[in-house]
């Protein structure tokens, strides 16, 4: 009886409580992108019939992807900018559970705008459009960098982000099912255990992007009119923390990345050799002035940077890893629940964006057009 009664309260209460959350605690949209294009997205269920799925033991059992496209739109017209929460009753929990905070508190970040369309018709008319790839950090989704997906696809990219299965917080299938997050290490790991769980989830990843590739250029030799006149042998990669590594891997590893980058990239999961060898592939990191308890992180990017034929780095003290994201977006409070350093989400939002357009600008549109493009990182230390 007591727990019906608690149930009803709750069901009764949880909407004014929330209501006026949202009234103390406002949440904004995503600020607008600046590039002469309107945006649209579609989300994409793809099965890399090649490969068994890591994460689980059921023998057979292929991987599952959900990747999330955004591009260049020719209209907009009679359609509305779409929610950031794809299946929110899902998702709400993880992402509370993720910033520490209680679901309540953010439940109304269901309503929270994106300005992108949903399945928009794409502008046709372009001649050629640059890739992007896009790997989330461990723990996050496709989406935490719509920001960075809404700017490029703004200035003529198409960028696809994708849910690496089981290492994001949660994956929703189209069909209803779910994969939920399995990558948390066990605790008290030795270098070696640490290699051994670490490393095969790296691969893995590093594989969900190599496929992405593969899977675009079939659709395109199938005329699928979505990836219509798509570099895919000169594209880029950007990656957040974990998402960082993974993008340094498949630069590594995969001939058709010209430039990669990495948002405060996690660089303890790096294959030695990787680390040791460097990039040939121009490659850009932006990140924290310090990994606070992991020292380690960048005396790795040092070494790696020594090896490397074209490497940038551009650190912003004041900053935290969720700077690096879209989490200070939402609300200029981010920086009360410790999501968010010193330096204002204004700066690093415009630092962001212009540094990673310039950055793919002058790598990708290079290769496309054979024009020459060079400039300056600011801020950088």
């Amino acid at each position: 009886m007591l727990t019906t009664i608690i149930s009803w309260l709750a069901s009764l209460l949880g909407p004014i409580i929330s209501f006026i959350v949202s009234r103390l605690l406002p949440l904004d949209d995503l600020p607008e992108p600046s590039g002469q294009y309107a945006v649209g997205f579609t989300v994409l269920d793809w099965i890399d019939s090649d490969r068994d799925e890591w994460f689980t033991p059921q023998a057979g059992e292929k991987r599952r992807l959900v990747v999330q496209v955004w591009y260049p739109a020719a209209t907009t017209e009679n359609l509305s900018p779409a929610t950031y929460l794809d299946h929110p009753v899902q998702r709400l929990s993880m992402v509370a559970y993720q910033v520490g905070l209680p679901a309540l508190l953010i439940a109304h970040m269901q309503n929270v705008r994106c300005n992108a369309f949903r399945d928009a018709p794409r502008d046709a008319a372009l001649v050629s459009l640059p890739l992007v790839l896009f790997s989330h950090g461990l723990g996050g989704m496709k989406t935490q960098n719509s920001i960075q997906a809404e700017e490029l696809a703004s200035h003529g990219y198409i960028v696809v982000a994708v849910d690496h299965a089981y290492d994001a917080y949660l994956t929703v299938f189209s069909d209803g099912s779910v994969a939920d997050y399995r990558s948390a290490a066990p605790a008290q790991q030795t270098k070696e255990e640490f290699r051994a769980f670490r490393t095969p989830q790296l691969a893995t990843r590093t594989a969900d992007l190599s496929f992405i590739l593969d899977e675009i250029t079939r659709r395109m030799a199938c005329g699928d009119p979505l990836w219509k006149n798509v570099q895919t042998n000169q594209a880029g990669v950007f990656g957040h923390s974990y998402g960082g590594a993974t993008s340094i891997t498949l630069a590594a590893s995969d001939c058709r990345i010209a430039a990669a980058a990495a948002f405060d990239g996690w660089l303890l999961p790096l294959p030695k050799h990787i680390v040791n060898e460097g990039l040939v592939t121009p490659f850009l990191y932006i990140g924290q002035g310090q990994w606070k308890g992991e020292p380690l992180n960048y005396r790795l990017l040092d070494k790696l940077m020594r090896h490397s034929e074209n490497g940038l780095i551009e650190l912003f003290p004041g900053t935290r890893h969720f700077d690096f994201s879209d989490a200070p977006q939402f609300s200029r409070l981010a920086k009360w629940f410790g999501l968010s350093g010193s330096v204002s989400r204004d700066r690093i939002r415009v630092s962001l964006n212009r540094d990673l357009l310039h950055f793919f600008d002058a790598h990708l549109l290079n290769s496309i057009t054979g024009t020459d493009a060079d400039g300056q990182l600011d801020d950088a230390t």
